[in-house]
Protein backbone atom coordinates (compact mmCIF):
# COMPACT_ATOMS: atom_id res chain seq x y z
CA UNK A 1 0.00 0.00 0.00
CA UNK A 2 1.12 3.65 -1.20
CA UNK A 3 2.26 5.34 1.92
CA UNK A 4 -0.64 8.20 1.01
CA UNK A 5 -3.28 5.89 0.77
CA UNK A 6 -2.10 4.53 4.68
CA UNK A 7 -1.69 7.85 5.33
CA UNK A 8 -5.62 8.66 3.98
CA UNK A 9 -6.58 5.32 5.86
CA UNK A 10 -5.33 6.32 8.98
CA UNK A 11 -6.41 9.47 9.50
CA UNK A 12 -9.70 8.27 8.16
CA UNK A 13 -9.92 6.05 11.14
CA UNK A 14 -8.80 8.68 13.57
CA UNK A 15 -11.97 10.98 12.60
CA UNK A 16 -14.21 8.00 12.32
CA UNK A 17 -13.03 6.59 16.49
CA UNK A 18 -12.55 9.90 17.96
CA UNK A 19 -15.32 12.62 16.36
CA UNK A 20 -18.06 9.65 15.28
CA UNK A 21 -16.45 10.15 11.62
CA UNK A 22 -17.71 13.96 11.50
CA UNK A 23 -14.85 15.97 9.83
CA UNK A 24 -16.31 19.10 10.64
CA UNK A 25 -16.44 18.41 14.35
CA UNK A 26 -12.58 17.56 13.78
CA UNK A 27 -11.84 20.70 12.26
CA UNK A 28 -13.48 22.82 14.74
CA UNK A 29 -11.91 21.07 17.54
CA UNK A 30 -8.08 21.60 15.29
CA UNK A 31 -8.78 25.14 14.91
CA UNK A 32 -10.69 25.92 18.57
CA UNK A 33 -8.06 28.74 19.75
CA UNK A 34 -6.03 29.27 16.60
CA UNK A 35 -5.93 31.51 14.32
CA UNK A 36 -6.12 30.37 10.61
CA UNK A 37 -3.54 32.92 8.51
CA UNK A 38 -5.43 34.09 5.25
CA UNK A 39 -3.46 31.70 3.53
CA UNK A 40 -4.77 28.48 5.89
CA UNK A 41 -8.49 29.32 5.24
CA UNK A 42 -7.60 30.25 1.28
CA UNK A 43 -6.15 26.72 1.05
CA UNK A 44 -8.86 24.83 3.17
CA UNK A 45 -11.97 26.64 1.15
CA UNK A 46 -9.99 25.29 -2.10
CA UNK A 47 -10.10 22.12 -0.76
CA UNK A 48 -13.89 22.25 0.15
CA UNK A 49 -14.82 23.28 -3.13
CA UNK A 50 -12.53 20.86 -5.04
CA UNK A 51 -14.18 18.01 -3.08
CA UNK A 52 -17.86 19.65 -4.22
CA UNK A 53 -17.09 19.66 -7.97
CA UNK A 54 -16.39 15.44 -6.70
CA UNK A 55 -19.89 14.68 -6.33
Amino acid sequence: MPKEEFHKRQSEQFVADTFGGSLPAFIATFTKGKTLSDAEADEIQRLIDRSREHK
